[in-house]
């Protein structure tokens, strides 16, 4: 049914009467002059309305609209496209699908983040591993500890710990840095790396050993480098494999894992102390008050919190794990912990 309405053509600015009859895919649009014009339906958009009137666009004409009173609804709800309030394909499909959809794309980008380094790291060349680790403890340069009885103290615990296990393709090479942070750290390619400030605040050498046993357990799960992977990102993984990123020891060694890293580090080094006959209760106590420090102060720095974030709950796992009917033995002597705390401070000159 015809019916009359406004036009602005965008071209004149002038308001014209026109008289509208709609058809089944077009309008046609008779102007005061007798003149008629054809629109598309494909063509029209619908902008805006009120309670009195519905205002048309053109999508092949920016400037032009058409203003229809409401009777007329009716006849040009199955001709004019809705009005695109989010965007073209939004609008197809509607607003609650289209953010839906938004949140399945965002969990998978979340969940691959997630579980690319599991599956990335075990297809990393060990070789390339190893370089890395050894340039990284090479970084420290003359801050490594050179006390030749400390440094056969360390590898004796690592093999009392894991038979073997500085020997070989695959060996453990640990190593004592002199810097005054209560701090342990896993590296590339087998290298473990104790800073002297751990060893000298820890009082118990049994305490040290569940350290060492947990930074093995990294180690032997691959858990470096998939931290690598999720800080650095795989680009800068590879340049760094291929010695061109500015990565120093310090960035390396603030690497943090994920709660099931430290869980299944946790698990792994319990069960190592307790092959080895060593108590882990000294290890749950050590995890036990630092966690009560979190950090600050009675000498105990941040950064072992910062990359090995503990809780009351993991001491507790160490402290109930003790062996029961089980014969344990120290790690060292109470002789050999004091060569062993001894071994980054320089020798005396002789007379």
């Amino acid at each position: 049914m015809p019916f009359d309405a406004i036009l602005y053509d965008g071209h004149s600015g002038h308001r014209q009467q026109v008289r509208v009859d709609s058809h089944e895919d077009a309008i046609e649009l008779t102007y005061d002059n007798g003149n008629f014009e054809t629109v598309a339906a494909g063509l029209l958009t619908r902008l805006d309305s009120d309670k009195k009137s519905i205002r048309m666009g053109r999508s092949d004409e920016p400037g032009w609209r058409l203003v229809a009173p409401m009777e007329a609804e009716a006849e040009l709800r199955g001709l004019i496209a809705k009005p695109a309030h989010y965007g073209r394909w939004i609008d197809r499909i509607g607003l609650v699908p289209a953010l839906a959809a938004f949140g399945a794309v965002a969990a998978s980008v979340v969940a691959i983040g997630y579980l690319a380094p599991q599956w990335l790291a075990p297809h990393v060349p060990e070789s390339w591993e190893r370089n890395v680790g050894t340039a990284i403890v090479g970084d420290f340069g003359d801050n490594r500890c050179r006390g030749a009885g400390g440094q056969r103290l360390l590898e004796q615990m690592v093999e009392r710990l894991e038979p073997g296990a500085t020997r070989g393709d695959k060996a453990i090479r640990i190593a004592a840095i002199d810097y005054s942070i209560f701090n342990a750290a896993a590296l590339p390619g087998g290298h473990i790396v104790v800073f002297s400030g751990a060893i000298q605040e820890i009082e118990d050498p049994d305490a040290l050993a569940g350290i060492v046993a947990h930074e093995i357990a990294h180690v032997r799960r691959r858990h470096v480098t998939e931290a690598l992977i999720r800080e650095l990102g795989i680009g800068a993984l590879i340049r760094l494999f291929a010695g061109d990123i500015g990565a120093n020891a310090q960035q390396l060694v603030a690497l943090s894992y994920t709660r099931d890293n430290e869980s299944e580090a946790d698990t792994d080094a319990i069960a190592t102390l307790r092959r080895a006959g060593i108590s882990p209760v000294p290890t749950g106590k050590l995890f036990e008050q630092l966690a009560k420090e979190g950090g600050e102060g009675a000498g105990f720095d941040a950064e072992f919190l910062n990359s090995h974030p503990l809780s009351g709950a993991r001491a507790k796992r160490f402290a109930a794990a003790a062996p029961k009917g089980q014969a344990v033995r120290p790690i060292m002597s109470p002789t050999e912990f004091k060569t062993l705390k001894a071994m980054c401070k320089p020798a005396k000159a002789k007379p």
